[in-house]
């Protein structure tokens, strides 16, 4: 029999994530790659995924959004999240006059960890990770209408077992340019055929618009997960600049991490990033509060050709 060796102080520390973070993603556990916000735009504003007409990769999100990019995309992003957890995605974009080819590979390293026998002898030690790849399409219906789908693997290694399952997003688009008006609707990781353990399956339904005397941009969405969870998220995208704008958000389950005795319960569920268009390369930052467990950061490069 085995079991990990951690002092008391970084025990405290996961538990106390683990609780959070499944305020947050309730769902699954286990599955919390295919939940997290890996887009740079989502999980600065919010966590919104239903919406985004920007014509950049915006990466496990609605699928039908890669119909907008007008050039091949490639894009590397790092996540670092709670307690030492690293994040790394790569994906790719080819548009084909009205059809896109979506390609994407997320990894969740949780660490390494020592493993013990019943008598307390260092047995050596394991990792845990997560991992996810899929591929999309995604094409122009009509002048307003855009739809795409996505298909995956999700697999997930400890300690020299693992288990796989495959999965599907399907997403759609109506967007009217006149009134800078974009409605999304997207179904997120849905099993195909029986896995091995629930899936976290949601709802997105999301609007974005840019307003008509401001530089500004507004994106509210609502989320549904199938186990009759509901959630809201609230976007704001500031144009600065054609090359410069600043995102800021906030979820409603920032009331599920507010502890009520810390004062970071008041921008726990809040984030905030920026974006930098400049010569075909997109960077782009975000910073997400967790409340008591912390602060997640990420950052992503993104290259047209």
């Amino acid at each position: 029999m085995y079991k990990k060796v951690m002092s008391k102080h970084y025990i405290i520390t996961v538990l106390m994530t683990l609780l959070l973070v499944t305020a947050v993603f309730p769902e699954t556990p286990s599955h919390q790659l295919l939940t997290y916000p890996f887009s740079n735009r989502s999980a600065a504003m919010g966590g919104s995924r239903a919406v985004d007409a920007s014509g950049n990769i915006d990466i496990q999100g609605n699928p039908a959004s890669a119909s907008f990019v007008e050039h091949m995309q490639g894009q590397v992003s790092f996540v670092d999240h709670l307690v030492g957890i690293k994040g790394y995605t790569a994906a790719g974009i080819i548009p084909m006059q009205r059809h896109r080819i979506i390609g994407e590979m997320i990894y969740f390293d949780y660490g390494s960890f020592d493993k013990t026998d019943v008598l307390g002898s260092n047995q050596g030690n394991f990792g845990y990770h997560e991992l996810a790849t899929s591929m999309g399409y995604a094409f122009t219906f009509s002048e307003m209408v855009r739809l795409g789908g996505r298909v995956g693997r999700y697999q997930r290694v400890a300690d020299g077992t693992s288990m796989g399952d495959f999965y599907y997003d399907l997403g759609a688009v109506y967007h009217k340019p006149l009134d800078s008006l974009t409605v999304g609707v997207y179904l997120a990781s849905d099993a195909i055929g029986e896995p091995e353990e629930s899936f976290p399956t949601q709802l997105h339904v999301g609007t974005s618009k840019i307003l008509s005397h401001l530089p500004l941009r507004l994106n509210l969405e609502g989320i549904y997960g199938f186990n009759d969870l509901v959630r809201f998220s609230l976007g704001a995208e500031v144009l600065l600049h054609t090359s410069f704008k600043v995102r800021l958000g906030v979820s409603s389950n920032r009331f599920d991490l507010q502890t009520g005795v810390t004062e970071s319960d008041f921008i726990a569920g809040t984030s905030a990033g920026f974006a930098i268009d400049w010569q075909g390369m997109l960077i782009e930052s975000a910073t997400q509060s967790f409340g008591a467990a912390g602060w997640v950061s990420q950052l992503s490069l993104a290259y047209r050709l």
